[in-house]
């Protein structure tokens, strides 16, 4: 590719303590969006919705994020990253303030929808951010401290979430998603600038629409490998089917109760913070591809491990593995979105790989929450196990490897 116009809008190094309050940020907003696994399903079955009704609220909050993303992507290039994250901050804590007061399972889908695009918003936006921060020799790293640190913040969300369960009622948890926004709020106001490459001295605006060529790059195999897998990861999320399905059979079959599935949930997400930053060492040091597809296939041994009927420990160590495939996969496929992006349309080819994560959100909820609701969930774990080493089969054959030959910062 030729040499980029584009000039960085900010200069600091995002592992240094300059890029400390980025990543408090990506935690304070997890903390609430964790404790959000424990209580959106519940809450919709608290209104009388079967497992298909509860898929589907979670296939609606996909679709808003599916709806956002690229949107968010292409405006983030014109605009500027800053003010699309407060967007999105703005709309989703409103949402989960207002859903305190839901009384019916529609009332909270709709703000759930509501929610979910001001969760795209942020989330793409924030992922331009640290890329925009990020140079390609600690890129790996980067990302894995992000996903630390949303991770973290999703292991302690459902902790929290059952805390707050237990002393009062589980719509608790809707106003402390709300209050960890405005939290979120007010650190970007005060301590987030502007991350958007400028361009050059005496050079014309560039132009941040796709080209003809970046068409023809998103449409190429390599690429679209990699945005089946991206998909695939957004089906496995514990936001999405998986922790819908998995929070059901758990609370039916096992006769968990909310605070133990939470303490699961809680479990996972330590062992992908444990994960996340010796990933990211590795994905710099070896690329990205040696990564990824050992990733998916744990993500096929935790769900097969969990359409056996399993016994509550059995539950326990799919978890973990749950955490470690977590950790591998989604710091892997946001490191090769960002090396394939050109840094003036940066935030358009991260929107558009963000939708595909969001279109596994969409339709896995659909497909698995169907197969649970006619099947059982035997049958619908066997069917993430099938789509999940389809994935990894694709990537092993036109997966690309995208690592350049760059000295690592030791």
């Amino acid at each position: 590719k030729p040499p980029s116009r584009m000039m960085p809008a900010v200069s600091y190094n995002v592992l240094s303590r300059r890029g400390l309050p980025l990543f408090a940020i990506f935690f304070i907003w997890a903390s609430g969006t964790g404790a959000m696994q424990l209580a959106r399903p519940l809450m919709a079955a608290s209104f009388g919705a079967n497992i298909f009704f509860v898929s589907v609220l979670l296939a609606t909050n996909s679709l808003a994020r599916m709806v956002a993303s690229p949107l968010t992507g292409f405006l983030s290039d014109r605009f500027g990253r800053r003010p699309l994250v407060i967007i999105g901050i703005v709309l989703r804590g409103t949402s989960a303030i207002l859903s305190y007061f839901s009384t019916s399972y529609e009332q909270f889908l709709v703000l759930e929808f509501f929610g979910g695009i001001g969760i795209s918003i942020f989330g793409t936006g924030a992922s331009i951010i640290v890329a925009d921060v990020s140079g390609e020799h600690q890129r790996g790293r980067a990302v894995a401290l992000r996903g630390m640190s949303m991770r973290l913040g999703s292991a302690v969300g459902p902790f929290i979430g059952a805390v707050l369960t237990g002393l009062f009622d589980l719509r608790t948890i809707l106003l402390f998603n709300g209050l960890t926004k405005l939290l979120v709020l007010g650190m970007v106001l005060t301590m987030v600038r502007e991350t958007r490459p400028q361009q050059a001295a005496g050079t014309r605006r560039p132009d941040t629409g796709l080209n003809r060529n970046d068409w023809k790059a998103l449409a190429s195999a390599p690429y679209l490998a990699v945005a089946a897998a991206t998909l695939v990861i957004g089906m496995m999320e514990l936001a999405g089917a998986t922790g819908g399905v998995l929070t059901l059979m758990a609370k039916n079959e096992l006769g968990m109760n909310p605070t133990v599935v939470g303490n699961l949930l809680t479990l996972a997400g330590l062992v992908a913070v444990a994960v996340s930053y010796p990933n990211g060492l590795l994905v710099d040091r070896f690329g990205r591809k040696p990564i990824l597809i050992p990733g998916l296939c744990l993500f096929a041994a935790f769900a097969a491990m969990l359409s056996t009927h399993p016994e509550v420990g059995l539950v326990v160590l799919a978890m973990v593995i749950y955490g470690m495939a977590d950790g591998m996969c989604q710091g892997s496929t946001q490191v090769f979105a960002i090396d394939m992006a050109p840094p003036e349309r940066r935030g358009a080819f991260m929107g558009i790989w963000q939708l595909y994560g969001n279109l596994g959100g969409l339709i896995s909820p659909i497909i698995v929450g169907g197969i649970a609701q006619a099947w059982g969930f035997s049958a619908a774990f066997i069917a993430i196990v099938a789509l999940v080493l389809l994935s990894a089969v694709l990537v092993t054959v036109f997966g690309p490897e995208t690592r350049q030959r760059v000295e690592v910062d030791r």
